[in-house]
């Protein structure tokens, strides 16, 4: 049926003056999507942003650092960096995207370019937690062990619901001999993540220092069930 005369009129001018509400709402829907935690999902509101095309530096210095963060925490660290370097073309004093950067390198084992990187989103803001977590961790490689015990105490007074950061710290505790605060590291690791292989192998490890047997290796068998190659980790 078609549509005649002024009545057709309104019809077509409602409609043209409902597109932008939409468009609109699509831009809030991929703009809470590349907020939010899921990673796919993070993923895929960045990327529409990024390709939208009519987004300002800001608005893209977010989305690249998201995408980023989200690239960074599915392993594709190349893919990562190279996000990071996006939002920091839009704003180069972004702690955020400094530390997911330093974590990032962290992670390849670039670990000057990552103490920069680290250093400078600190200095930016001294309480980010990624920030004091990764370069403890770094610290720790590099076997600069109370520093790195000082970094993840640290970030975890700032965000105590980071897994890996206890399980860091339970690392350097090891290192240091000192096998109780190791094994209750890994403890509090496993309350936040009961798969965390790696901290299971951590506390079986520092359990076997201290001379419990049984409880070395119950730890040991159980991390092996999660991940045959947990000892092979660099740690």
């Amino acid at each position: 049926m078609r549509i005649h005369g002024t009545f057709g009129m309104v019809v077509c001018a409602s409609a043209l003056m409902a597109l932008p509400t939409v468009v609109q709402s699509l831009r809030e829907q991929n703009l809470a999507l590349c907020k939010g935690d899921d990673i796919g999902r993070k993923m895929y509101g960045c990327s529409a942003l990024i390709d939208s095309g009519t987004e300002d530096a800001d608005t893209l210095a977010i989305a690249y650092q998201n995408r980023g963060d989200a690239l960074e925490t599915n392993g594709q660290l190349d893919l990562a960096i190279r996000d990071y370097d996006e939002a920091l073309k839009r704003n180069a004093a972004s702690a955020a995207a400094l530390a997911g950067r330093g974590a990032a390198l962290a992670q390849k084992t670039e670990f000057d370019r990552a103490l920069t990187d680290l250093d400078a989103a600190l200095k930016a803001d001294p309480k980010n937690a990624k920030a004091l977590a990764n370069r403890g961790y770094v610290r720790s490689r590099k076997k600069e062990l109370d520093g790195a015990i000082e970094d993840f105490s640290e970030a975890i007074k700032l965000d105590a619901n980071d897994e890996k950061t206890f399980r860091w710290r339970a690392i350097a505790y090891r290192e240091k001999g000192q096998y109780e605060q190791a094994i209750h590291d890994c403890d509090e690791a496993l309350q936040l993540d009961p798969n965390d292989a790696l901290a299971y192998y951590v506390r079986g490890t520092s359990k076997q220092k201290k001379g419990d047997k049984s409880g070395a290796k119950a730890d040991i068998a159980a991390a092996k069930q999660l991940d045959l190659k947990v000892d092979k980790q660099p740690i």
